[in-house]
């Protein structure tokens, strides 16, 4: 969530807290919204195939590393997509430095019209996400809430609605109990009822904008784990060890084991044919840590890798857990270079806020998104606009993940495929996992995993 309140620092300046709430549950279902988004016009900025997805899970990946670094040996669960449609919603409302750290860390171009290619495409990706034909359900939203006496560019707005299908709401931040409630009825809708009282506390009254997002996915196993053999075994964490809800599964799975990078990766598939989690580990832990081995990695040979898995028959020992982070995400962000944003003499939303009655302020705005003269010329337009005098306070990051066996109906099928030549991953020590949406190539969530039962 983004909030933007009024704070005396030196000169006047307001404060900015980012929120994102993402809900995770695996074996239930969940609702979807369509959407359409609008195609770029400008010729620039054409893309490889995935190649904003792929920048987007680099990202993710980036920052899941630097949180590692920075909270060892702790789980820690990131919405990779959840946060991108965050910070791509406050670039559009960026200039100055602060456009330029967020369009680098998101892949996003410095190039102010092929810009609009980049946003384009993203809204669409995130609405393919909403896909309400299959079993699996994954739902993206975002929202506004806007105070009555802040003039928010009618630009920005009208652009945040048209690609990132984000409905903006008047409020009245006085009343500080019911712009609560109504937030927090916004988050329970759309996680499903998953997470009922996202704000504990009120909101200042002098907030004058609130940009939420929240991403959620319900899904079924392809090859459901077998409840019956789901027995406590232990875990090894790096210091001692833990008795763990392991869960069994055994069947054809995609699978590779890389003796060069040390590590084994297995395909859990869901039933929609869409979405897949992969669980990565090292193969021998005791001399190759998971932060080590991730370290050595990054998303890009984590995909090549994927793209060279086999089917193999395979025995799968898997942690049934609850997982929840709550997570301050400032300090990991500006370890990936996303810094000014988060200094009051630095940080640049002049094109989310209007400070002045300058018409041809208005006109350099909308020139930004429809016009076509030359992008080095138009970026310093935009550069020139009076700073409005907000920053970012925080970025806190919340998201839950619940794993189990889920479904029994494919029981019969594959309960007499053990074999002995069969491969074995058994994640009985750290490990990472990830969701990817195979049609947009977007991983949803991702966590690395260091004691299932906590």
């Amino acid at each position: 969530m983004l909030l933007l309140r009024c704070l005396t620092y030196k000169k006047m300046r307001r404060k900015i807290q980012f929120f994102l709430c993402c809900k995770l549950i695996i074996g239930t279902w969940c609702n979807t919204m369509d959407g359409v988004t609008t195609k770029a016009n400008s010729s620039e900025a054409q893309f490889q195939p995935n190649y904003l997805a792929d920048s987007v899970n680099n990202f993710g990946y980036k920052l899941l590393l630097k949180m590692m670094e920075q909270n060892k040996n702790e789980n820690i669960a990131l919405s990779p997509t959840g946060i991108a449609g965050l910070l791509a919603m406050t670039l559009l409302g960026s200039v100055g430095s602060t456009y330029d750290e967020l369009a680098t860390s998101l892949g996003f171009s410095q190039d102010i019209l092929a810009n609009r290619n980049h946003h384009e495409q993203f809204g669409e990706l995130l609405q393919q996400l909403n896909d309400n034909e299959t079993n699996s359900k994954t739902l993206y939203a975002d929202a506004m809430f806007v105070d009555s006496q802040t003039r928010i560019r009618s630009v920005f707005k009208d652009y945040l609605t048209t690609v990132y299908h984000g409905e903006a709401r008047g409020v009245n931040f006085t009343q500080k109990n019911e712009v609560k409630q109504m937030i927090n009825e916004w988050v329970k809708a759309q996680t499903q009822a998953k997470i009922e009282d996202f704000l504990k506390q009120s909101l200042p009254e002098a907030t004058k904008v609130v940009l939420l997002s929240a991403l959620y996915f319900s899904g079924q196993w392809a090859s459901p784990f077998i409840p019956e053999y789901t027995f406590k075994m232990p875990f090894k964490k790096p210091e001692g060890e833990v008795m763990a809800d392991l869960m069994l599964n055994l069947g054809d799975f995609d699978y590779i084991f890389s003796e060069k990078d040390g590590l084994h990766m297995i395909a859990l598939p869901y039933n929609d044919s869409t979405t897949v989690m992969y669980a990565l580990k090292p193969r021998l832990p005791m001399k190759l840590s998971l932060f080590d081995l991730m370290k050595k990695l990054d998303y890009n040979k984590i995909d090549e890798l994927i793209n060279k898995m086999n089917e193999r028959k395979a025995v799968v020992r898997f942690p049934k857990m609850d997982l929840e982070s709550n997570v301050n995400l400032d300090k990991a962000l500006k370890a990936v270079g996303i810094k000014s944003m988060f200094s009051p003499d630095e940080a640049n939303f002049a094109l989310m806020i209007d400070s002045s009655d300058d018409k041809k302020e208005n006109e350099v705005v909308i020139r930004s998104r429809f016009g076509h003269e030359q992008s080095r010329m138009l970026k310093d337009a935009l550069n020139s606009l009076p700073n409005p005098g907000v920053y970012v306070d925080s970025v806190l990051h919340n998201v839950k993940i619940t794993v189990n066996e889920f479904g029994t109906e494919a029981v019969a099928a594959t309960a007499g495929i053990l074999a002995r030549s069969a491969e074995q991953f058994y994640a009985d020590s750290p490990f990472y996992i990830f969701i990817r949406n195979e049609k947009t190539k977007l991983v949803t969530f991702s966590a690395v995993v260091y004691d299932p039962t906590i």
